[in-house]
């Protein structure tokens, strides 16, 4: 891969990054529920997890969730409209337009991807309820399923520490943001509650935005265990300023499509569960969760009004036995997942027109796994996994047709960590993983498709390591994921079909680096191909994908609580969605930088941040099926001041 010599003297460097605030020493071995479905240290796990803190989070300037994860190298973000995070889409492991469906995104270990195409809904986790963001790399779909291909992230609220805070925001084009949270020790009790309010008039013409959000946790301890339930709801309401044409696009990036075009969004969920120490050698944890969604969207200029509402039951219980291997310490979980959704969808001319189509869809999926961790000495450990999954589709339309799509997938996974040195840890890890198609995919915009789609599956091998000590860290993983059938759009046909062999391999690295008290320096790189193996585009780069993306950052702490930090992502050419031949120009590489200075005095903490210092203007996303360019531009140069009170 040919990469600038100028954007390797930035980021090479950085590889070698530091902590985002000096107060906090850089840890191998986090406490993370993603490794294994239960708490505990990450030392043994055999894959690349990384951990965005809190304060991390506060330090970064991030507004939504979204942002908190622009600066993970091997995490590309890439959003459609606005700053709120909106149709926000994660691609690890280099998927293109079809990432949103290979990045599992979880809720404290339970999943938000929807039943359809759509995003997930990051309203539903108020940014301010955040104690830490997990991120592994790589498959994870022996423990969690579909899919979990690319990467997991779980966004992990954490416990009531009796603690609150208040915020207020204002910024660019009538921004606004009101955030407050509250958590509280009741006696046997843990109340947790958040919500927040953020609207902006939008950088685009017709993209002003509307969100709201609110969650609460509810604990009762009682001896070696705790009975909970969590509760979310969110509400969207967003103008949609369209695509643009490359003319359009390079005269004035601002423009709308269409000026009254709009969007609507709403979800909710409730979950209840227990966590609970039934011995001192084993441990049950269980959830039943309630999700719903509803979506209403006008494109005017196709004429075309879109509701579809989806219902979700899951039923998530799992065992962990830490019940030894001869003399050896050994330790197995065991799990079922179950989900029941439906989705429906509603088609009219117009937002009170006639009815012109409806259909519904209805989907079963049971899942049953099993991980061992044995550690064969003080230094060495050995993960083995295997899921069995099967899923039950059926679509039925207006019209009478129905289709069905069933499926299972059996698959595994092996893994080694050692750990050679006090602050090292190598691994590598081999296994199988798939997916399956979602309901939007067994649709197309006139009917249902012509062919029933096979699961995606792959092979997938990752080495890596990670270091830490004396407030610096590295992380380094190299991988090799080969994949048959990926779903994608055919542009020609109008529908959703299995695509010939893919592989996808790479490097990612990310580090931190603290240089005395008063510098730090963050950042990572991450290089990558993913190409077509047969078929008539055999060679050919998969759409979206950018071969190199990386991140670097310097903050600079002149006085106690002070911090001045500049942080820049960089993501590479890539060709344009929709083109698998390679035939057309490829979408432009881009750098953006934000500052943000941080204050903090007792209980008080003040934040400016201006986000785009060049005011560059580019576009994350574009699509050429051949028939012109189509371009989302992302915003120009912003800025947003908040001020929060914490008791």
């Amino acid at each position: 891969m040919k990469v600038h010599r100028k954007l390797w003297a930035a980021l090479v460097p950085a590889v070698f990054v530091p902590p985002l605030h000096a107060q906090q020493e850089s840890r191998l071995d986090p406490v993370v529920v993603t490794a294994s479905r239960f708490s505990e240290s990450a030392l043994g796990a055999a894959a690349n997890v990384l951990v965005v803190e809190r304060d991390e989070i506060l330090r970064s300037g991030a507004a939504t969730l979204p942002d908190a994860l622009r600066h993970v190298a091997g995490v590309v973000v890439r959003p459609l409209y606005g700053s709120i995070g909106a149709d926000t889409a994660l691609d690890m492991r280099g998927f293109g337009d079809g990432a949103a469906q290979r990045t599992l995104v979880l809720l404290n270990g339970q999943r938000l991807n929807p039943l359809d195409s759509t995003s997930v809904d990051w309203g539903l986790v108020p940014l301010d309820s955040v104690e830490r963001i997990e991120v592994v790399s790589g498959s994870a779909a022996v423990l969690y399923g579909d899919n979990a291909v690319g990467g997991v992230i779980n966004i992990v609220t954490g416990a009531a520490k009796d603690r609150g805070s208040v915020l207020l925001g204002l910024g660019s084009r009538d921004g606004r943001q009101f955030a407050a949270n509250l958590s509280r020790h009741l006696g046997d009790f843990d109340l947790a509650l958040s919500a927040n309010r953020q609207a902006t008039d939008g950088w685009r013409r017709n993209n002003a935005q509307e969100r709201d959000n609110a969650n609460g946790r509810l604990a009762y301890r009682f001896g070696r265990g705790e009975a909970f339930v969590e509760l979310g709801w969110s509400r969207l309401e967003s103008g949609l300023p369209g695509t643009l044409s490359e003319a359009r696009y390079r005269d004035d990036p601002r423009q709308a499509q269409t000026l009254d075009s709009f969007a609507e969004r709403r979800g909710n969920f409730l979950r209840p569960g227990v966590e609970w120490q039934i011995a001192d050698t084993l441990s049950l944890a269980a959830e039943v969760a309630l999700a719903q969604t509803a979506n209403d969207s006008w494109i005017s200029n196709f004429f075309s009004f879109d509701r579809r509402e989806t219902d979700t039951l899951s039923f998530t219980p799992r065992l962990r036995w830490q019940h030894g291997l001869g003399t050896l310490p050994s330790a197995t979980t065991v799990g079922v997942d179950y989900y029941d959704g439906e989705l429906e969808s509603r088609r009219y001319a117009a937002p009170h027109g006639a009815l012109t189509k409806v259909v519904r869809i209805d989907q079963t999926s049971r899942g049953v796994y099993v991980q061992n961790r044995t550690d064969l000495t003080g230094a060495l450990t050995l993960t083995l996994g295997a899921r069995h999954q099967s899923i039950d589709q059926t679509a039925r339309d207006s019209t009478g047709a129905r289709r069905g799509n069933d499926h299972s997938e059996r698959i595994g996974e092996v893994g080694l960590s050692y750990r050679p040195l006090a602050g090292l840890r190598l691994f590598t890890r081999a296994g199988t993983t798939f997916r399956f198609a979602n309901l939007d995919e067994l649709t197309t915009f006139t009917g249902f498709i012509s062919q029933r789609l096979r699961p995606e599956t792959g092979r997938f091998v990752d080495v890596g390591g990670q270091w830490s000590g004396g407030g610096h860290s590295l992380a380094l993983t190299a991988y090799t994921l080969r994949m048959e059938d990926e779903i994608a759009f055919n542009n020609l046909t109008f529908e959703n079909e299995n695509l010939a062999k893919t592989r996808h391999r790479g490097v990612e690295a990310n580090g931190k680096l603290a240089l005395g008290r008063n510098w730090q320096l963050s950042g990572g790189v991450n290089l990558q191909s993913a190409v077509f193996r047969d078929g008539v585009d055999q060679g050919k780069r998969i759409p979206l994908v950018p071969r190199i993306q990386g991140h670097a950052g310097v903050h600079f702490l002149p006085a106690a609580g002070w911090d001045l930090a500049l942080l820049a992502q960089h993501v590479g050419q890539r060709y344009y969605g929709g083109d698998t031949a390679n035939v057309r120009n490829r979408l432009p590489s881009y750098t953006v930088a934000d500052f943000v200075v941080t204050w903090q005095q007792d209980n008080w903490t003040a934040r400016g941040r201006v986000q785009n210092v060049g005011d560059r203007h580019y576009a994350p996303t574009a699509y050429d099926f051949g028939f012109g360019s189509s371009y989302y531009p992302a915003d120009g140069r912003s800025f947003f001041a908040d001020l929060r009170y914490s008791f």
